[in-house]
Order: C-alpha cells, then structure tokens, then sequence
C-alpha cells in the first residue's frame, strides 16, 4: 500500500487529538489537548458549523509527541512519511505559493490570442499537471496549509494575541489617510486634468489627434505622476481595508504596492529636502557656473564651429554662396537666442533658488523627482536654438534625399504609383530626362554643403537628446524602484513566495532526516520587472543602430515620449492616460 503524505506544522509539540483535512492529503491544522474524542468533535463541529469552508474539518487520529517526532495513530492511514511545513496566520501575510507572486496585482484586459492560446493548452494531454486529487502538494493543498494558522488561532484562543506588523502598519496608514482620501482624490483629479489639457490638434485621414500639457515639459508630466499617485493611493487604501474580500496573494501585492509608492514618495522629499537646501544655499555658485558654461558651450561655441565651417575646413570644398547663407543665417540665430539667455542669466540665483524651495518644501508635489524635472525643462529651455536649428537644416536635408531618390528612379526609367503604392515602370521624354539631369547636377553640387551642416546640428542635437533621456530616465526609475518590495525579500521572504522547496533536515537527535516544506523567495527579475519593461523600452528607441539610421535617413531625431517610461501600472491604475 502507497505510503500516505502527512503534513504536520512544525511548531506544533502537543499531545492530542489531530484535526484537519484528509482529502486530497492529510494536512494536520493543529492539536486539541486534554479533551477525550466527543469534545473534540463537539468542538469541531461547532467550528464547521459557524464557519462556511468548502471542506469542513474533521479529527484524523491521536498524537503522541515525543522529541523526535509526533507519533500518530489515523484511521485511515496506517502507513505514512511527514512533512513539516510552517504555518502562520493570514494577517502577517506570509503564505506558501506553487507560483510566483505577481506584484502587479492591478487587473489587466486579457489579451484575445493568450487567451485562445491558453485554452488550447488546456486540452494537450501530454502535459503534466498537478492533480488537485493527488496525495502530494497541490495548489488545494496549499490551500489548506495557507489556512492552517488562522483556523488554529480561532479554534484554540490562546492568550491574546498581538497584532502583527503589517496590521499595525496598514492601520496607522488608514488612519492617517482616510480623512484625507477625498482630497487626495479632488487634488489627484484636477491636477491630471490640468495636465492633459490639449494645446493642440491635428487631423489625419479623419483620426484626431492631439498634444496635451504633459507632452511638452517634464514639470507638468511629473505633477501628472505625481496625480495618479494620490488617485492610486485614495483607491488601493479603500481596497486594503476590505481584507476578506480580496485572495491573500492579491491582497499581498496590493499591500506591497500600496507601501512601495509611499516609500518612493517619502524618500523623495526627504531626499530633495537635502538637494534642495543645497540648492538654495550655493544658488549663485551654481548659477554663475552654469551660466558661464552655457555661454560658451551652447553660444560661442556653436558660432564658431558655423564659422569655420564657411571658411573650407580640411580642405574641404562647400558651396560659397549656400555655405554662406547657411552660416550667417544660423549664426544670427544663435545670437538672438544668445540675447534672450542673456536677459535671463541674472535671474538664474532666484530660478535655482526657487528650484531649490520647490524641492524642499513642495510636499508631495516636490521631492528630488520634482527638481529634476525643472532642470530637464531648464535644458530644454537653453537648448531651443539648436533645437530651431536642426529642424530647418534636417527640413532641407530631408528634402534632397527625397529629390534624391526621385531623381533615381527617373534615370532607371521607373516611377512611383501612388494609387498601387508600388514602383512601376515608365518611359519618359527627352525634355523629363534632361531637366532630371540638370537637377542632378545641382544637388550633387550643394549636398556636401547641406550634409555638412545638417551633421552638425543632428550631433548636436542627439547629445541633447541623450542628456535629456539620462535625466528622465533617472526620473523613470526615482518613480517606480522597487524599495519596500527588495526590504521585504531581504528581511521577510515570507511574505513574497515565489514557489516551494523541500529541504531535508534532522530534528534534534534522531538519525531519521525528515523534510520541511520551505518557501522559495520571489526572483529579482519579478521584483524589478518594472524596470525590465521600461529598460526594454529605452534600448529600442536608443538603439545606436536605430539613431545612426533616423540621422542618414533624415529623420526626426525625438526623445522617447515620457509616458513611454511611466510604468503602466500608474498609468493604467489612475482615472486618466
């Protein structure tokens, strides 16, 4: 006869009557001691009746404990090997998983193709399952070993028990945010709806589309994080307090995303509280610094990179008259937007300064994450002539490269369809040949002048790029580091399973090693899946290969949009996109 699988809690020494499960194994809940058997049915039975559970409990035999081992006397097993396994209660949310648990507890829309996947999957009888039946561990099981602690702490009320840390924390946290939940809600809702006002439209092929607030500054997009951060918090606080309602593994990660959003926002204003009284203290250091190194890198420096490119540098033959006319002309634009530096240098101590107070005492519209934001748009704003600068020259340069290619196909006697949108062939004129080849003629003359300072300003303008997106993407992970998950792995892996382990031990003197049934802590890559996603997101656009190819191929260099590298957990978990 199959040995049957016994699982015994571990802290569990008495002598008694054993209660709990024998199907689908025999999952020993606890011990009832000094009790003769019509007790303790008549206990259990009361029990089952007050409480509603799928399978109620039942007494599996007597046990007799010794320092080894219990031994066990069942009804309906008379051969059997125990496993040892942990049991707490549900309130300290630790519990055993067969799966890894998912922080990401906010519900998404099922995907239609996973889900027909998934259901195909569920007819291939080559796979091996677990049995819900079977003798050994099953998520029904796990179940039952979840359950133990709370059923033995109600059945057996010992003395009073204290309440655990994730309770008294969830509790001062409600108590301190329920006052406030309406406001946090109206602040959260305004502040996005300010953020997502559109400033303009555009329409294509009868489809709308519109830039909004947030798209053009960093400030405005981190105020709107910032939003749905309150409106997520004044939502998952109510969620919280609805305990029963909710799965112990939801509820774990709801727990742990609620408390890893506050930890962020509080690490953020204590720490731009420091940056920020450093700010205000050195503000005219810091601003003779920066403005002197503005003046020459983004000004003097540009002009006389134009300049030398008039002057045939290395030899190199441009255009006179375009050379000339690109040179002056974007010269005199830099010095226009030199003189509106200018004008606002000798504000630069108050700007930093004010820079500097937001950060310290903005609250929670302020924080670290608030004054880099201001710098990035303090960026964009001392960066708006290379900015105009490159459009016009990348506009010209992408103008030739189209002539370019017609011209090409003109001479292998080909022609676009637009209505096939194919190229097909055609047979042209002597006079459309002969006005081809004078166009030839003068745009291979003027490109070199035209790539030349088109290369300049796609440089230029990629290292702008570049510094902006190390910035934001500073801002990307200030918002979404997983601190309080990482805490508990490190501290309390119980409570973020990642699947089980049987480890093999010798309890006190005995020769015979039994098995413990462990919890395997959740993986570093699921904990900063966030970071996964959104890394994944910033390779792809910054691909080297991918900007070597936008700058040949003439198109717009543009930053990642920022709701790129919000993580869509917010995104998704507040009211507005």
């Amino acid at each position: 006869m199959t040995p049957k699988t016994v699982f015994w809690p571990l802290d569990c020494t008495k002598t008694g009557f054993c209660y709990g499960w024998d199907v689908p194994a025999f999952c020993v809940v606890g011990v009832l001691e000094g009790k003769d058997r019509r007790d303790a049915e008549g206990i259990l039975e009361t029990w089952n009746q007050k409480n509603n559970i799928k399978r109620p409990l039942r007494l599996l035999g007597l046990c007799h404990f010794t320092k080894e081992r219990p031994s066990l006397m069942f009804e309906d097993a008379e051969d059997y090997h125990i496993v040892l396994y942990h049991r707490h209660v549900a309130r300290s949310l630790r519990f055993y998983s067969l799966d890894v648990l998912k922080l990401d507890a906010l519900e998404r829309p099922a995907n239609p193709r996973a889900q027909l996947i998934n259901m195909h999957l569920e007819h291939d009888f080559t796979s091996s399952r677990l049995s819900a039946e079977s003798g050994g561990i099953s998520y029904r099981v796990v179940e039952q070993l979840n359950l133990a602690g709370s059923i033995d702490a109600t059945l057996q009320p010992r003395k009073r028990i204290l309440a655990t840390i994730p309770t008294l924390i969830l509790a001062f946290f409600t108590m301190i945010f329920t006052p406030v939940i309406p406001l946090l809600s109206s602040m959260g809702w305004i502040l996005s709806v300010i953020c997502n006002v559109p400033i303009s439209f555009s329409w294509d092929a009868l489809n709308l589309h519109y830039v909004v607030l947030k798209d053009v500054s960093a400030t405005i997009q981190q105020l709107d994080v910032r939003a749905e951060q309150a409106l997520f918090l004044a939502v998952e606080v109510v969620t919280l307090t609805h305990k029963a309602e909710t799965p112990l593994a939801a509820y774990s990660a709801r727990y742990t995303s609620f408390f890893n959003m506050i930890w962020l926002i509080l690490n953020d204003i204590t720490i731009g509280y420091a940056f920020g009284t450093f700010l205000s203290e050195n503000a005219a250091i810091l601003a003779n610094l920066i403005s002197r190194h503005a003046q020459h890198i983004l000004i003097d420096w540009v002009q006389w990179v134009l300049r030398w490119l008039d002057s045939w540098p290395a030899g190199l033959k441009l255009n006179t008259e375009l050379s000339w006319f690109y040179s002056h002309t974007l010269v005199d634009l830099v010095a226009l937007w030199s003189s509106v530096l200018h004008r606002i240098f000798p504000y630069l101590p108050i700007i930093i300064r004010t820079f500097g107070l937001i950060s310290s005492f903005g609250g929670m519209l302020g924080g670290l994450t608030m004054m880099i934001s201001l710098f990035c748009d303090l960026l964009a704003v001392f960066t708006v002539h290379i900015y105009v600068c490159y459009v016009l020259t990348n506009a010209v340069y992408s103008r030739a490269l189209r002539t370019a290619g017609s011209l090409w196909n003109l001479f292998r006697g080909k022609r676009y369809n637009v209505l096939r949108n194919r190229t097909d062939s055609w047979e042209y004129d002597v006079d459309q040949l002969l006005f081809g080849t004078i166009l030839f003629t003068l745009l291979a003359f003027l490109f070199p002048t035209i790539l030349a300072y088109y290369s300049l300003f796609a440089l230029m303008r990629l290292g702008t790029i570049i510094l902006q997106a190390t910035l934001e993407t500073q801002l990307a992970f200030m918002n979404h580091f997983p601190l309080f998950a990482l805490m508990l792995r490190v501290k309390d892996p119980w409570r973020l399973p990642g699947g089980i382990y049987f480890a093999r031990r010798t309890p006190g003197d005995s020769e015979e090693p039994v098995l413990v049934l462990e919890n395997q802590p959740v993986p570093l890559s699921n904990i900063f899946f966030q970071y996964i996603q959104l890394w994944s997101r910033l390779a792809s656009h910054y691909n080297p290969l991918r900007l070597l190819k936008c700058v040949f191929a003439g198109e717009f260099l543009s930053p990642i949009p920022r709701y790129e590298i919000r993580y869509n957990k917010i995104r998704d978990g507040g009211m507005f996109r």
